[in-house]
């Protein structure tokens, strides 16, 4: 591994919203790039993908995302990291699919246990699931009811854990199919319906997460590895050999104000040193869970004050959603859908250009929020 590099705060900040399509630099021109680009969207929360969309594509709109996750469309949705929700770009899936298979089959499997169900039980569940569905898609509630109806006496759990471990399996994939980014309707399809062509089939679990620490230090670094163990979710027996493939394409850097010896690719050396920091009235407004604040742990500080912690992140470390001055969190905001409109606070006081810059901001968000029903 190379020598390491000192880094101003400001330019490792503006780098990472540069890359991520919030700097002040053209980002990446579409949401398949933006996936790349950000290792994976969180789609955990209705609202997320779309909000982080509208954040970084000129002209976005809804529709945009519904195409992209359609069948033949560019991004697939799988639950990955941490055991959420994703959107990945179709040529990567696999790689944060059977890397982090083992722990997803994991969960599901002692969630069955509880059950008295064992694993056997569910991969017989897996298949009339599959079964199930060869005639297409299906929403949830039917999906359930199919299997109930053709195999009398089974049990609410095994039917529902059968259809999960189908999911995290790879076999089968879920789209949501309703007409307003406000609404959620499940539907679950087979993956070669889906996404015609593509496999998410098991692999080796070293060469799997080695790839996907490339794409997380591609989209996140400088990065520590207590950052990459929380993004991931996977255990550090995992991920201590990967880094170990890796070792030989890394350079250690340290940013000013974080602690210790953060990871970076050696290719991504020279733009990271190469850019100018963001304007002091740079102001963006972010998702809730937003892909960029999800990406680092141990070094948050990057982008918070330590005394804002329990404004920013409530009470099981989700991200609220967030305003950014020069790429650091200044304040919260929400979508009230009772009033269709978005309130937001303060965390310090602004400059005056700032508060102008804000109030477009807000202005264009609640816009956006408001161009499909609740």
């Amino acid at each position: 591994m190379a020598v390491t590099v000192t880094l101003p705060a400001a330019v490792e900040r503006a780098a990472v919203a540069t890359r991520h399509g919030w700097g002040t630099l053209p980002g990446p021109p579409d949401l398949a790039a933006l996936a790349v680009a950000q290792a994976g969207l969180h789609a955990a929360r209705l609202l997320t993908p779309y909000v982080t969309a509208h954040t970084r594509l000129p002209d976005f709109s809804a529709d945009h995302l519904r195409t992209a996750l359609a069948p033949g469309g560019t991004l697939v949705k799988v639950r990955c990291m941490r055991r959420t929700l994703h959107l990945w770009a179709r040529e990567h899936v696999a790689d944060a699919h059977a890397a982090t298979l083992r722990l997803r089959l994991g969960a599901t499997a002692a969630t069955a246990r509880r059950h008295g169900l064992g694993r056997t039980d569910l991969e017989r569940w897996g298949v009339h699931c599959r079964d199930a569905l060869t005639g297409g898609p299906l929403a949830y509630r039917d999906l359930q009811e199919r299997l109930m109806k053709h195999h009398l006496g089974a049990s609410p759990e095994a039917v529902r854990l059968g259809i999960k471990w189908a999911w995290e399996s790879g076999h089968i994939t879920c789209r949501n199919t309703a007409s307003s980014l406000h609404r959620e309707h499940r539907h679950f399809s087979l993956l070669e319906h889906a996404h015609p062509g593509l496999r998410l089939a098991p692999t080796d679990p070293l060469t799997a997460t080695t790839r996907l620490i490339r794409h997380y230090l591609r989209a996140y670094g400088p990065a520590s590895e207590a950052d990459l163990l929380w993004w991931s979710g996977l255990p550090r027996t995992q991920i201590s050999p990967a880094l170990a493939a890796l070792r030989s394409a890394l350079t250690t850097v340290r940013v000013e104000g974080l602690p210790g010896d953060l990871l970076t690719l050696s290719e991504d050396l020279h733009d990271l040193r190469a850019t100018d920091p963001l304007p002091a009235d740079h102001v963006r407004l972010l998702a809730f869970e937003d892909p960029t604040f999800k990406g680092y742990f141990a070094t948050r500080d990057r982008y918070r004050s330590p005394d804002h912690d329990s404004q920013v992140f409530n009470t099981i470390g989700e991200v609220h959603a967030t305003i950014t001055v020069a790429g650091r969190i200044v304040g919260t905001w929400g979508w009230d859908k009772k009033t269709r409109t978005v309130q937001h606070r303060l965390l310090t006081r602004l400059p005056v250009s700032a508060r102008r810059h804000l109030r477009e901001r807000l202005d264009q968000v609640e816009a956006f929020l408001r161009t499909e029903p609740s």
